[in-house]
């Protein structure tokens, strides 16, 4: 028997800045086999990327067991505005939203309100409810939620041996939530680009990890993510397992999301942080480890994250910077950005066999850096901090020394003929040296005294000179401390 249920409205903008999250509640019977929904919006955006005037109104759906902020056990999924129709059924369901048995009782849809043209948005939602005139012989068994991915099942995709840079990318979607291709996809393209690692960070779901667990016999390691998209701000999450809310209105939402996760053992970062970023409009800007300082190439307004993260480093906080392309498409799916995966890579110092714990924990401690592409320019930020010679400490890693005391530090440019070494020193430039080999050693020695942190970055032409240069690799901090 089939039932549909239609629920209508009209929303203003005083509405939407109010709660931009509206629940319509729906009653689903016993022994409904199927939940359909579609949707309409009048005078949708229809310009690329979100841009230009319309409405947008986003879309999700959670069950009976109940729609709490943070932790939400009834959450089944989330498309935001890229399906205008998914489907519920036991064994199967819309990528992004999660299968399993359609409990009956009062279930939500939520509809997110991003923009509101000043006249409204009429919403018109219908619901198609599929009901068996009678119970399954096996509805109990085989109506079951997913299993969560287990930490148990991270394999390590390399035996142990003395400490390396493994490069990947941090930052992609897929058809899960507004992407075009599937987890599979992405990770065979990463393979043929080389990355050692992949973290797939759909928006608002973690419906993909069950991809990633099926997927871990491929040569990559594949790391679970989430893109928590609120309408101030994205920060993509590593690490859980857990869905991770994003119903977050203002800045003491969104902490309650950071604290969570990070006491959850997982690790957040500040995405964007540009104009074109969308950009990060929460007050708050402490207390996360990380920020993707560098997304897509260059050009992508990153000088404005740069700036950002420069600032928050004179204030000392320590904050990591990681880069990741956030693809949405790759052949041969229709583009819908002019770069690939790995544009940037990260590249995180680990050792032992490569896992997630590994790379994650490499990312804590800022031994990261960027580079425009998998076989772009490698740049290492060492010093020498005992005078051994050894040059046993790195990108994040704290450098002390007494008052008046000289320290030796080293810079090594792999790919860096033709460009610049710019040394950055609490946020200004230190020196610049022109390099002239495909591998340059470049070692100088540095009082602390008054100084807090130093970096470096690769600077050179790209395309059109008239331009002006771009960073091609760029390092982490090595924090500086005098105890004079």
């Amino acid at each position: 028997m089939e039932q549909e249920i239609r629920l209508e409205g009209v929303v203003r903008p005083d509405d939407a800045l109010r709660d931009p999250y509206m629940y319509l509640p729906f009653s689903v019977p016993a022994r409904t086999t199927r939940l359909h929904v579609s949707y309409d919006y009048t005078e949708p955006v229809t310009a690329p990327f979100g841009l230009g005037p319309g409405n947008r109104i986003d879309i999700g759906i959670f069950d009976p067991r109940g729609a709490h902020f943070l932790e939400a056990p009834g959450f089944r999924g989330w498309s935001g505005s890229s399906k205008k129709q998914f489907f519920i059924a036991p064994h199967e369901a819309t990528p992004g939203y999660i299968r399993g048995p359609l409990f009956p009782g009062e279930w939500n849809l939520m509809l997110g309100f991003e923009r509101v043209q000043e006249d409204g948005v009429r919403y018109d939602v219908r619901v198609g409810l599929t009901v068996a005139d009678r119970e399954a012989p096996d509805a109990d068994p085989a109506a079951t939620l997913p299993d969560a991915v287990s930490p148990a099942g991270r394999k390590p995709r390399q035996s142990g041996g003395k400490g390396r840079f493994v490069k990947g990318d941090l930052h992609c979607h897929t058809v899960h939530s507004d992407g075009l291709n599937t987890v599979e996809d992405l990770a065979r393209n990463a393979i043929e680009r080389g990355l050692d690692f992949l973290a797939v960070t759909d928006h608002n779901t973690n419906t993909h990890h069950e991809d990633i667990t099926r997927l871990s016999r491929l040569p990559i390691l594949l790391i679970p993510g989430e893109e928590v998209t609120t309408y101030w701000g994205h920060a993509n999450m590593w690490g859980l397992r857990d869905w991770v809310e994003f119903r977050c209105p203002d800045a003491e939402s969104m902490q309650k999301v950071q604290r969570f996760v990070l006491q959850k053992g997982g690790l957040i970062s500040v995405n964007h942080p540009k104009s074109v970023g969308p950009p990060w409009l929460f007050e708050q800007w402490s207390g996360y480890p990380c920020m993707e300082v560098w997304q897509a190439p260059w050009r992508f307004y990153n000088w404005e994250s740069l700036e950002r993260w420069d600032l928050l480093l004179r204030r000392g906080e320590r904050v990591v910077a990681v880069g990741g392309s956030d693809v949405h498409s790759i052949p041969p799916a229709p583009p819908m950005h002019p770069h690939g995966l790995g544009n940037p890579t990260t590249w995180v110092y680990v050792e032992g066999p490569l896992t997630e714990d590994a790379v994650l924990d490499g990312i804590r401690q800022g031994h990261v850096f960027l580079s425009d592409d998998p076989p772009g320019p490698q740049l290492i930020l060492t010093a020498d901090a005992d005078g051994d010679g050894r040059f046993e400490k790195m990108m994040g890693d704290t450098v002390e020394a007494g008052e008046g005391q000289r320290v030796s530090f080293r810079v090594r440019a792999i790919g860096g003929a033709g460009r610049k070494l710019w040394l950055v020193c609490d946020g200004f430039p230190l020196d610049i040296i022109p390099l002239n080999d495909v591998d340059s050693v470049y070692n100088f020695s540095l009082e602390l005294s008054g100084r807090t942190y130093i970096r470096a970055e690769l600077r050179g032409l790209r395309g059109r000179p008239e331009r002006g240069e771009v960073i091609w690799a760029m390092t982490n901090p090595i924090w500086l401390n005098s105890d004079g």
